[in-house]
């Protein structure tokens, strides 16, 4: 396949490269689930997550600009990043094993489970946040490698702990910036590795990337300017729609 010509493709592509960096702009990231369906109008979703991986990657350069080391939780991070450690370990071993449509059911069920409380509730948390700790951080740190990897789903289990634990909205984004960096860098080269067979997807990469800082810097002053209950809203609204296009693609193609 040669680079593409149609404007309809860069119509689709710059608009959903610039939605997801301004997911990260906004919120750290853990959304990006959301746009490739988006590309998969225009092209295959394993051509779409190759060329999303250096995107990705560069988009993180920018948001952790954004989001300065003062916005990380470094309580958070010391169990969140070992966690993501041993589940992309996992993810990476147990590939040629796991049903990817599968995971994505699973993560989907307990995802909907998580917002449709929330919104049962009134949109008000019933519970006291829970504190940055090996058993509380560590597991979903891991379930969010492992997704992550098997399934290019690792926003929902991160956001569900994120959510859960109640910090500054900055904070919150900073936090999740880091995590999705550590992962996007790790994620990388064997990506870059599937891609030296499909040089093309590098250059669309390359030609798609200038959305990418505009995005990031209108998403970070959207973030500045919403207060913390309205960011977490905002947030489980999202990882509502995260959970409802998992089942999907879960349901597409694990039964059909």
């Amino acid at each position: 396949m040669d680079i593409p010509t149609d404007p309809a493709f860069y119509a689709v592509a710059f608009t959903t490269i610039f939605v997801i960096s301004f997911f990260k702009g906004g919120f750290g990231g853990g959304f990006a689930t959301l746009g490739i369906p988006f590309l998969a109008f225009v092209m295959s979703p394993l051509d779409a997550a190759i060329m999303m991986a250096p995107l990705v990657a560069f988009m993180d350069v920018f948001t952790l600009n954004s989001f300065r080391r003062a916005t990380w939780s470094l309580p958070d991070l010391k169990f969140l990043i070992p966690g993501l450690l041993v589940g992309l370990a996992i993810g990476f071993f147990a590939f040629v094993y796991v049903d990817p449509h599968l995971i994505e059911l699973v993560i989907a069920a307990i995802t909907l489970i998580f917002t449709i409380r929330w919104f049962l509730g009134g949109g008000k948390s019933n519970v006291a946040p829970i504190a940055a700790s090996l058993r509380n951080a560590m597991p979903w740190g891991a379930m969010a490698g492992f997704t992550t990897f098997v399934a290019h789903s690792g926003g929902p289990p991160l956001n569900i702990y994120m959510l859960r634990r109640g910090l500054d909205k900055t904070v919150y984004a900073g936090t999740s910036a880091v995590f999705f960096a550590v992962g996007n860098v790790l994620k990388l080269p064997p990506y870059l590795y599937i891609a030296g067979s499909t040089p093309h997807l590098l250059w669309m990469a390359l030609i798609l990337s200038p959305s990418v800082p505009l995005g990031v810097w209108l998403g970070r002053k959207f973030h500045d300017r919403l207060d913390g209950p309205q960011l977490y809203r905002i947030c489980y609204v999202l990882l509502f729609l995260a959970g409802l296009k998992l089942a999907y693609d879960g349901v597409r193609g694990f039964f059909f």
